[in-house]
């Protein structure tokens, strides 16, 4: 009895733990989410989005940041193409810091304990999600290279055309 137990059990764990997708790919909707007094996703519906997902110590963020920052300027300014960070295992004083140093003016909000980063991700950082105006995911990026971030800008290019 106690065995039958313990597979129904691990049953349910499985299950449960295979429902929730952490690792999106193109074609999956834009996860909710809401951070308190900031923003939430259901506020980007309706234009592209794209979410920045980082951390202020990473290098490969470091160099991917100031791009995103080209991109805001561009299309976030304007209204084109909505554009969110969230700072992986960050206080909100290491993100002011660091937009502070390096003037980023793009909005970005601490995830100290992983809230937003688990609904895309389980590993990796920097990570950029292009979503399209109903939701979807168009694009994606992990880690940092030059032709990712190149295929970056040109996705948010094409999606803001539009």
């Amino acid at each position: 009895m106690k065995n039958v137990l313990l597979l129904i059990a691990a049953g349910a764990l499985a299950a449960s733990c295979t429902a929730r997708k952490a690792n999106l790919e193109v074609g999956d909707s834009l996860p909710a989410f809401s951070v308190t007094g900031a923003t939430t996703s259901s506020g980007l519906l309706g234009k592209p989005s794209l979410i920045v997902l980082f951390a202020t110590w990473c290098p490969g963020c470091q160099m991917e940041l100031p791009q995103v920052q080209a991109l805001y300027e561009k299309y976030g300014k304007t209204g084109k193409v909505a554009i969110v960070g969230f700072a992986r295992e960050q206080t909100a004083a290491e993100v002011d810091s660091l937009w502070r140093q390096e003037a980023f003016t793009f909005p970005a909000y601490p995830d100290p304990e992983r809230k937003i980063y688990a609904l895309f991700a389980e590993k990796t950082i920097p990570r950029c999600y292009l979503f399209d105006a109903s939701a979807k995911l168009v694009y994606k990026s992990e880690g940092y290279s030059p032709e990712q971030v190149a295929e970056l800008i040109n996705a948010v290019e094409q999606i803001a055309a539009f």
